[in-house]
């Protein structure tokens, strides 16, 4: 045995020999292959509207037709500051690029990938449950008790049941993540 190997722990020898899965093997992690494609996917044709200025309903942008003439998310339309800084940077800037990194981390069987997916999943789980929160109980009393009782704004989704079919999917597949990062290594196969 030479001396490097010597000073080595034991369990060092396993881990250099631990090898990526290849994705024809995880069959299953192409649910979340496909999901962050369809997630970076919106991040860059919706989120992005809020990000340089309110989405319009009647604008000749397919995307918002398609989103906002349902007025399904009154609140994406309302547009205020805590939605273009959450939707608009966050989601659109910062989300939309992490996705490609997923993305090339499962295909690819990259171990690095947990802890960064853990802080996301933590992340899309907070904001999600805030935007959610808004939408569906509203924020009339607080505008009532800042700007006087004759104030307008609410921010309620008009149609909650499409606003959480929309929402939804983000924190249910980061939980789904979460589990699936569970193991130590969860794309490499140890040597025996």
């Amino acid at each position: 045995m030479s001396t490097t190997a010597a000073k080595l722990p034991d369990d060092a020898a396993e881990d250099n020999a631990s090898a990526p899965i290849p994705l024809r093997e995880r069959p299953r992690d192409w649910f979340f292959v496909v999901a962050f494609a369809l997630f970076a996917s919106t991040c860059l044709l919706s989120d992005t509207v809020n990000l340089v200025g309110r989405p319009d309903p009647h604008s000749e942008y397919f995307i918002a037709r398609l989103l906002y003439n349902h007025g399904a998310d009154s609140l994406l339309i309302a547009n205020p500051r805590f939605v273009q800084i959450t939707v608009g940077y966050v989601s659109a800037l910062l989300f939309g690029a992490f996705y490609f990194v997923l993305i090339y981390a499962f295909v690819r069987g990259r171990d690095w990938i947990r802890l960064p997916a853990v802080f996301y999943a933590g992340m899309i789980v907070m904001g999600t449950g805030v935007y959610l929160a808004v939408g569906l109980l509203g924020d009339a009393p607080l505008f009532h008790m800042a700007c006087g009782p004759d104030s307008g704004f609410n921010y309620k989704f008009s149609n909650p049941t499409l606003s959480l079919a929309l929402n939804l999917p983000y924190p249910l597949v980061a939980l789904l993540l979460v589990a699936r990062m569970w193991r130590d290594h969860p794309f490499t196969r140890r040597a025996r």
